[in-house]
């Protein structure tokens, strides 16, 4: 059975009923903290105002993004395009712990505007959220690491088909236009890998496009235009084209048993992952040591040949998005401020001549111990060489937030909180938080969009 038929059909025939209740817990804490990720994204992401002009000029609609008060509503796929660009933008959303691939910034926005669009339930909207993530662990699983190898953006790609899942089933699409429908979506899937070498601000837009360009393929299906249902394992399909050929039965076996939304990861630093573990490793080394910024002779990172190629090169950031991929410069606002933070993407941050200082002293090389074990396990192993030639180093591979060390939905409160704070009202943000918690009492998502505006 074609791999198309495989995924339409576990959308099609799975319930909210059907799905564990710890899975659907960990649904509400996806779209709690994705939440977070675009509200961040909206008040941080310098392009935000000129997006939303630039997509006014395509149609408006009834659909306003998140974010201070917009001059223009949108159509529900623009609007979900919109949310999912601020979602991805200062890079806070969640990820698979190892494929590359960020699932909450396109389905999370994606379930939420196509429920307010459709008068969705807080039940569907949880079902589709967790046949969402399905969908895009499933297919981004099975091609890493050549997808990104062969410089596709896992992103960009796997969650337009995410989204036309999400889209599919809140517009209760049957069987066989779910089949169109991810035909077409895997048609529709595009993104590179170049975004990360320049042209970092624009990045986020084509993780947004995934979304639009998802939601657009379940209107089409449902209209009856048939779908390539060999899109991903045919000859001259996706597979083939972007990663490497592979057998669509393992692909698609046991599918949601067990959901793969367990395997997600929550971001808790603005910055690329694939840099994180060097960060933290330094965090860990100077919180357990009191170590001085000022007292560093040198910091020696090494890594995996991905981190290495997309944050090991960049040691003086010029703009936000260099700052978001730089290791030396993340291990240097390590250092000086115990954190990484929103505000270390600011131009008064990075061009700062006492973290430029300490951003020079970090060297970053490509370990063969640490990527052999990519990318099964994504990590760093850091050395801190003081100047009174005491040395410090630690492994990292578990970040705080993988499935391997995880937080509790205390912790993402927190996050949520912090991020939240001066943007949406105390009320809102406590709203917001209780009503994420309860989502599956929901009954109108247009009562509840509105809260994330401020």
């Amino acid at each position: 059975m074609e791999l198309t038929r495989q995924f339409a059909n576990l959308i099609y025939e799975t319930d909210y009923e059907d799905i564990p209740q710890e899975i659907i817990s960990v649904a509400k804490e996806r779209l709690l903290d994705t939440i977070g990720a675009m509200i961040a994204g909206r008040s941080g992401w310098a392009y935000a105002e000129q997006l939303e002009r630039a997509v006014s000029f395509l149609g408006t609609g009834a659909h306003k993004p998140i974010g201070p008060d917009c001059p223009w509503g949108f159509p529900a796929a623009r609007a979900a395009m919109l949310d999912a660009t601020f979602a991805h933008a200062i890079e806070l959303d969640d990820g698979h712990k190892f494929a590359g691939v960020h699932a909450g910034a396109v389905v999370i926005p994606t379930a939420l505007v196509m429920g307010a669009e459709l008068g969705s339930s807080g039940r569907e909207v949880l079902t589709a959220i967790v046949l969402g993530y399905e969908t895009v662990y499933r297919l981004a699983v099975a091609q890493a690491p050549e997808l990104i190898d062969h410089g596709f953006h896992p992103s960009a790609t796997c969650d337009t088909i995410g989204a036309m899942a999400v889209a599919g089933k809140l517009m209760k699409l049957s069987a066989e236009q779910l089949t169109a429908g991810l035909g077409m979506s895997g048609l529709q899937a595009a993104g590179l890998m170049e975004a990360t070498v320049s042209g970092q601000q624009s990045k986020c837009v084509m993780v947004g496009n995934a979304a639009m360009n998802g939601i657009s393929c379940a209107y089409v299906a449902r209209e009856g235009l048939e779908g390539t249902a060999t899109v991903f394992e045919g000859k001259t399909g996706l597979f083939q084209a972007m990663s490497k050929k592979i057998d669509p039965d393992e692909a698609g076996k046991d599918l949601g048993r067990p959901f793969q939304i367990t395997e997600t990861y929550s971001k808790f630093y603005p910055t690329c992952r694939h840099s994180q573990p060097a960060i933290e490793a330094v965090l860990n080394e100077a919180r357990a040591h009191d170590i001085d910024y000022r007292e560093v002779e040198r910091v020696e990172v090494g890594t995996h040949h991905v981190a290495y190629d997309l944050t090991g090169k960049i040691k003086e950031p010029k703009n936000p998005g260099d700052a978001k991929f730089s290791i030396a410069y993340g291990v240097a606002a390590a250092l000086i401020d115990r954190g990484v933070a929103v505000r270390h993407l600011t131009e008064e941050m990075y061009t700062d001549p006492k973290y430029l200082e300490v951003s020079g002293k970090v060297t970053v090389t490509m370990d063969p111990e640490v990527d052999a074990l990519y990318p099964r396990r994504r990590g760093a192993v850091v050395k801190l060489i003081m100047k009174d030639g005491t040395e410090y180093g630690e492994e990292c591979y578990d970040l705080k937030g993988s499935p391997q060390n995880p937080v509790g939905f205390d912790e993402l409160v927190n996050k949520f909180v912090t991020g939240a704070k001066g943007l949406l009202s105390d009320e809102k943000i406590r709203e917001v938080m209780d009503r994420c918690a309860s989502f599956e009492q929901e009954t109108d998502l247009n009562t509840f969009l509105p809260l994330l505006n401020w």
